[in-house]
């Protein structure tokens, strides 16, 4: 916990997965014990939480019954222990890890069991143990403690471990200087004389070099001249260590090891493309959007670059952009920003064939055969819509004698001109009274369904 500026030490800000690795344990577990501290209980609850405004999942915490308060047991750390705590890398000389620190309040908690401290007996597996680590854990978080000056230990023969706790700020900073200058103490195991082996004389005496003849007599040894190695090629010597390294990592299993987290899988990158069409959304979206947001429309844009090129994605969100142009320029709410630029993105028509766009085959510059197939009254269904507007219809009743043919929907074919009814459509829209529709009707040679 950081200094406040008037006193004091303001709320630390961590993440769930944060807390519940620094305590050893999952996320569930920590929600678990989270959930038992705000329940009522005989003396109130432990936590209180609050949501701060403009917070979406950001919650305080609030200490409601500290152990000083309630008389309960606690272990009398002292507070300026937590300036010696460093919770990021490159941690410099006479600062400890939040896990040492841990580990530094257990040992303060059992040396002061009787009232007074004292010093106590452990093993490196036992202070590993507290953290829920091994025993190499525990021996590199005791080193720390020892170059911060907060322990004095003694090794003893055997792996055990006579430990002394440091609560003053002076006696810490000679203990560090101590420890740095002479290092770690160390007891020797005790030696009585009566278990010392006595020394018996030798019952064979020899001679220190065995007895040779004359120069003349002894034969001359002579060495065999070895052959220099041949020098290698440059670059075979690191490629030979690399062949080595390679085939050692084939034998060995996969699998992560204990107490170490498992790699992340490397994130999908988002190509160039994706990222230009992005800066070419409507500004008055892309203001809306937030950072979680941005990377889902990212990633869908990408997709759809799979079967799409950039000119032709500008070209669909260009058009798809229409729509929502006219409702937010009439002041219409829109609640979720991200779907809307993910719907800008994405295909309006749900076609097998990826290269179909609103009904149109875009690599053979025709009719999607699919959506033909598939829906094949569809634009029939829509021409209707666009002859008769707003008027019912009432497929029951008989035509009046004066009308003239129309053709129906089953006789309407792919190839009627579109462009004719939609103007009618639009000036049918137009009309205000039935006399003015039914001029319209008229003039374009057409009798109005009943």
């Amino acid at each position: 916990m950081p200094h406040g500026l008037g006193g004091g030490r303001v709320p630390a800000i961590a993440r769930r997965r944060f807390v519940a690795e620094r305590a050893g344990t999952s996320t569930t577990a920590l929600d678990d014990a989270r959930r038992q501290l705000l329940a009522s209980a005989a003396g109130g609850p432990y936590l209180s939480r609050s949501a701060p405004r403009g917070a979406k999942r950001s919650v305080k915490h609030a200490v409601l019954r500290l152990p000083g308060e309630t008389g309960e047991a606690f272990a009398p750390t002292p507070s300026w222990t937590l300036d010696l705590v460093w919770a990021g890398r490159r941690r410099p000389v006479g600062r400890v890890s939040p896990d040492a620190w841990r580990l530094y309040a257990a040992c303060v908690d059992r040396a002061c069991r009787e009232g007074r401290p004292q010093a106590f007996d452990s093993t490196a597996g036992r202070l590993g143990a507290v953290l829920r680590a091994s025993a190499a854990t525990g021996r590199r978080r005791l080193a720390e403690l020892e170059g911060a000056g907060l322990v004095e230990v003694t090794e003893r023969p055997g792996g055990w471990l006579s430990i002394r706790v440091v609560l003053d700020v002076d006696e810490a900073a000679g203990v560090a200087e101590t420890y740095v200058r002479e290092g770690r103490r160390r007891v020797q195991p005790r030696q009585d004389p009566s278990h010392m082996a006595a020394l018996t004389p030798g019952k064979n005496r020899q001679e220190p070099l065995a007895v040779s003849g004359p120069p003349q007599e002894s034969p001359i040894k002579e060495t065999p001249v070895e052959e220099a190695p041949a020098v290698p090629a440059v670059g075979e010597q690191t490629r030979r260590y690399a062949r080595a390294r390679a085939t050692a990592e084939v034998g060995k299993p996969k699998t992560p090891r204990k107490g170490r987290p498992t790699p992340k899988r490397p994130q999908r990158r988002v190509p160039r493309a994706a990222s230009e069409l992005y800066r070419t959304l409507p500004v008055e979206l892309i203001r809306h959007i937030p950072e979680h947001g941005s990377r889902r429309v990212l990633s869908a844009i990408a997709a759809e670059l799979e079967h799409r090129s950039p000119a032709e994605l500008a070209d669909r969100i260009a058009r798809n952009w229409e729509h929502w142009r006219y409702r937010i320029s009439a002041r219409e709410p829109v609640h979720d920003p991200v779907a809307v630029a993910i719907r800008l993105a994405r295909r309006g028509i749900d076609c097998p064939d990826v290269r179909c766009e609103d009904g149109h085959q875009l690599d053979l510059d025709a009719t999607c055969k699919a959506c033909d197939q598939r829906q094949p009254d569809t634009r029939a269904r829509a021409w209707r819509s666009a002859l008769t507007c707003e008027l019912k219809i009432d497929e029951t009743s008989e035509p009046s004698p004066d009308c003239v043919d129309v053709p129906t929907v089953e006789a309407m074919k792919p190839n009627v001109d579109v462009a004719r009814y939609s103007a009618l459509a639009r000036a049918l829209l137009n009309a205000r009274t039935d006399a003015e529709r039914d001029e319209i009707f008229v003039q374009r040679g057409l009798a109005r369904l009943a």
